[in-house]
């Protein structure tokens, strides 16, 4: 099976409001994008990492671990901070390693830590059917059992001397990636906030300012209490900047193999400088923006736009966001 192929339109970059009035969106089309846009900019829940260890029953860890392969190497998860993050171009960049099969069965996202929630949900229903089965069953064990039955679906199509690749643009609930997933590698991708909301908001023109703002805040905070967390296995993940990634790939790559064990001489570095632009809010023509592939022009440097905004804006980002900005290394100080 091909992993070349490009990702889908999506349903949800097109205005809500805009497209119900014109009845350019079905009924399901309309549900789907609202509940995207709840859940990009309103959702609070999962994050906030929980400080309890997690609780797994004998035999469940060595059940999800035959249930993933035996034999497979750890695949790895690009979890973004939030959409707009750069996980396009990671998984564009990280595609090239030969021993890497991107979106296994064409799986663009996968949101399955965001159903961690109703797993838990499901646990509960499953236990008050037959009280005895509480004795037998620990917090966490559906989660564990849930991700090797996904991890063995994602392996089915890749050849077993490959690893899966896969991302998703959100941190919610990340605090359970190694409960779910614990013999896999994680890759955290952050990028600048003020570039990340100047971003959305030429995507999502629906979205508003302070909605972002909000949103990318209370995620790097999420991405910033990891650090010690319960149950996060700090030696399977990376935390890396997006801008590394665009600036200079190919020591970036170095890195990446060096943190996932990955053999650094068989990537093709020359091939880096041909990868296509995905999903630019810069290079799409308004008002018709299409996640389609394009090609990136000699002077592509999508970073920086924030400073053309107004001193009010500046203030706003800075007393939401400001301190997570300086801790996740982006300024110094709130003299910008």
């Amino acid at each position: 099976m091909s992993d070349r192929m490009p990702p889908p339109t999506k349903p949800n970059s097109t205005p809500l409001p805009a497209a119900s009035q014109a009845g350019g969106l079905r009924w399901e089309d309309a549900v789907y994008a609202a509940h995207k846009y709840w859940s990009y900019f309103f959702e609070t829940q999962g994050f906030t990492p929980d400080r309890s260890a997690p609780q797994i029953s004998h035999g469940v860890a060595e059940a999800a671990r035959q249930a993933r392969g035996l034999g497979r190497g750890p695949g790895i998860f690009v979890h973004g901070i939030m959409p707009r993050s750069g996980t396009v171009y990671m998984g564009e960049l990280l595609r090239l390693h030969p021993n890497l099969v991107r979106h296994p069965h064409q799986l663009w996202e996968f949101p399955a830590l965001q159903l961690s929630e109703d797993l838990h949900r499901l646990q509960s229903k499953f236990l008050r059917m037959y009280k005895l089965n509480r004795s037998r069953v620990l917090a966490d064990d559906f989660l564990m059992l849930f991700g090797g039955a996904m991890m063995a679906w994602l392996h089915e199509p890749v050849p077993v001397e490959q690893r899966v690749l896969i991302k998703m643009p959100s941190v919610q609930y990340l605090d359970r990636f190694f409960t779910m997933f614990p013999y896999e590698n994680l890759l955290i991708l952050v990028r600048d906030g003020r570039d990340l909301v100047h971003s959305t908001l030429r995507t999502w023109r629906y979205a508003s300012f302070v909605q972002i703002c909000l949103r990318w805040n209370r995620s790097a905070r999420m991405i910033l209490a990891l650090r010690g967390a319960p149950g996060f296995d700090q030696r399977r993940y990376w935390l890396a900047k997006y801008e590394d990634a665009l600036f200079e790939p190919e020591a970036f790559v170095r890195q990446a193999c060096s943190q996932f064990g990955l053999d650094p001489l068989v990537y093709p570095y020359d091939k880096i400088k041909h990868i296509r632009v995905v999903g630019s809010s810069k290079l799409a023509e308004r008002p018709n923006f299409k996640w389609s592939y394009q090609r990136r022009p000699d002077n592509f440097r999508p970073v920086e736009y924030w400073k053309g905004w107004s001193p009010l804006r500046k203030l706003v980002f800075k007393a939401i966001a400001g301190r997570s900005l300086i801790e996740l290394g982006y300024c110094p100080d709130h003299n910008w």
